[in-house]
Formats: C-alpha cells, structure tokens, sequence
C-alpha cells in the first residue's frame, strides 16, 4: 500500500511536470501554472509567448467566471478583482462583467475583433459547472513591461478576486500584427487558462484532471 502511494505521487509529480511543456509545444500565448492547477486568491501566475509569437502585441487578459462567483463580487465601484504587474495594474468592477448566456451558444470576443474565440461551453466545463450554464466575462488590456508587449521570458502578476464564493478563469488574447485594424489572432488555448479557486483541488482529483489534459494535449498533437 504505502509503495503504491508513493508511486502515485512520483506519477504526479512527473504529470505536474510535463502539461506546461505539452502544452508551451503547442500554445502560443502561455500561462502558468495552467488549469487544473489551482490557485487561491491572491494568485500569481506567469505569462509568456512561444519564439514564433515574439512579439505579440497589444494583449488582453480575459476572466471568465461563474454566476455564483460575480454573485459574491462587491458592488460597483469596489474593486472586484485587480491584476498586477511590475510597473503597473488594471482593475474590474462588478458591472465590467456581461453574461454569457443563450442559443446558439456564443462565444468571446465578438468575431468583429478576434479570429480567435471562447466557447461557453469550454468555459463552464473547465469551472466545474455544465456546460450549457451561463458564465461571466470581461477582458480589458494588460499592457506588461517592458514595451507592453508579451515576449518569450515569463512576467509575473497576481491576481486577486473579491469574491465570497470564488471560481475564475484567467486567459489572455493578442496579436500577431500592430496595425491600428488588427484582429486578436493570438490566444491562451480553451484548456490552458489559470486557475483560482478556494481551495486547491485534492491531490486525487488534480491527478485524474492531468492525466485526462495530457492525453488531450497528445490526442491533438497527432492530428
């Protein structure tokens, strides 16, 4: 028993160890740790781009989270969540939020300004919720040091959530081309956002969620 225990552990270790690399061979714009690792509030989190994609200019971050989340958030004006970087911050109230609701099911951001897109199905799924529920969004600019470009060497920021029940996604969006009419074009792929929650998820339950990313990740490199 207690060998088997430690064999499983080895195993996640080496899983915990291996989704950022799956997934950097195949992302463009990077955050880690990715989901399902969580995070409590406040998180910090790195982000960086593959060499192809050096640079990728103006980037967003986009959160996503659930109803019961934006719920628990302060009323406008408080802050309902601030990220924060060297050198800088943004923060969004709770009326920065919309709700992501409806058939045919939508995705984010309008296809009038990105080539690339969130489904909300992919993202209740990855808060733990079904996937035909609604969720809330918002994405304003991350403008990160030190030309508020994203690069190939990490930035760290943090991210803190005022919520009382907290469940949040964080991606990030870009661009391949700086010209004034560029659509986002590049993105943190639907199954490699950050992650923050509570409490972490239990050790079994993170291991069963990376197992299952990491034959996703190679079922996709294959094709």
């Amino acid at each position: 028993m207690k060998k088997s225990l430690v064999l499983m552990a080895f195993l996640i270790v080496l899983s915990l160890a291996a989704v950022p690399n799956i997934l950097a061979a195949r992302s463009i714009i990077v955050i880690t740790p990715p989901w399902p690792v969580a995070q409590n509030t406040p998180a910090t989190l790195q982000i960086n781009v593959n060499s192809p994609a050096d640079p990728t200019y103006d980037p967003y971050i986009l959160l996503a989270m659930t109803v019961a989340c934006w719920e628990g958030l302060p009323s406008a004006p408080a802050v309902a969540v601030k990220i924060e970087w060297t050198g800088g911050s943004v923060s969004f109230d709770k009326n920065d939020f919309k709700l992501l609701e409806g058939n045919p099911p939508p995705k984010i951001p309008s296809d009038s300004i990105s080539d690339v897109q969130y489904t909300r199905s992919s993202l209740a799924d990855h808060l733990g919720e079904p996937g035909d529920s609604p969720v809330y969004w918002a994405m304003k600019p991350f403008p990160v040091p030190p030309d508020g470009r994203l690069h190939t060497t990490p930035q760290t920021f943090t991210v803190t959530l005022h919520s009382t029940n907290p469940k949040m996604l964080v991606y990030a969006i870009g661009k391949s081309s700086d010209a004034v009419d560029a659509k986002f074009d590049r993105w943190v792929p639907p199954t490699n956002p950050g992650f923050i929650i509570p409490e972490p998820a239990t050790i079994v339950a993170t291991a069963t969620s990376l197992l299952a990313l990491i034959v996703y990740a190679i079922r996709r490199k294959k094709h």
